[in-house]
């Protein structure tokens, strides 16, 4: 049976790493992670380029395979997985790389979506918090991956 959600820790879920950030539960969920998915990745792509495509990978193979295996029994679908993994790296690329211009998104969005961070804890019944908090830790670790080794 293909389980295209994730449900965490079952061999059908393994398939929900990939396939979970493009599904979703209905139009309002779709337009609402559209919406910041845009913003996000928009950011993402100046300031990385045509780097862009293997830390999204990375992303969603980290925080899927993060939520598959800590995530709490239910079907975890959607992109705000991969839009809290584009708000840590964002977040936290500043601080790893030391360069001005990722320091100056880094505020940014410290100003503007501080309050995104609330996300990563439970809150809302059918919100896979779960996600957003794996999702926030890749792309920490992606950040710190491609940019602290530069850094040093």
């Amino acid at each position: 049976m293909l389980v295209l959600g994730q449900p965490p820790r079952s061999i059908p879920g393994l398939a929900g790493i990939i396939f979970a950030p493009f599904l979703h539960g209905s139009l309002a969920h779709l337009i609402g992670n559209s919406i910041s998915f845009t913003i996000f990745a928009l950011v993402f792509s100046l300031l990385e380029g045509n780097k862009i495509f293997a830390k999204i990978i990375w992303m969603i193979l980290i925080g899927g395979s993060l939520t598959w295996l800590m995530g709490r029994s239910a079907i975890h679908i959607g992109a705000s997985g991969l839009i809290f993994s584009l708000f840590g790296y964002l977040l936290l690329a500043g601080w790893f790389s030391r360069k001005i211009k990722y320091l100056v998104v880094s505020l940014s969005l410290l100003f503007f979506y501080s309050g995104m961070i609330f996300g990563i804890f439970p809150s809302t019944l059918g919100i896979s918090w779960e996600g957003h908090l794996f999702g926030f830790i890749a792309g920490i670790i992606v950040a710190w991956a491609y940019h602290k080794r530069k850094a040093t």
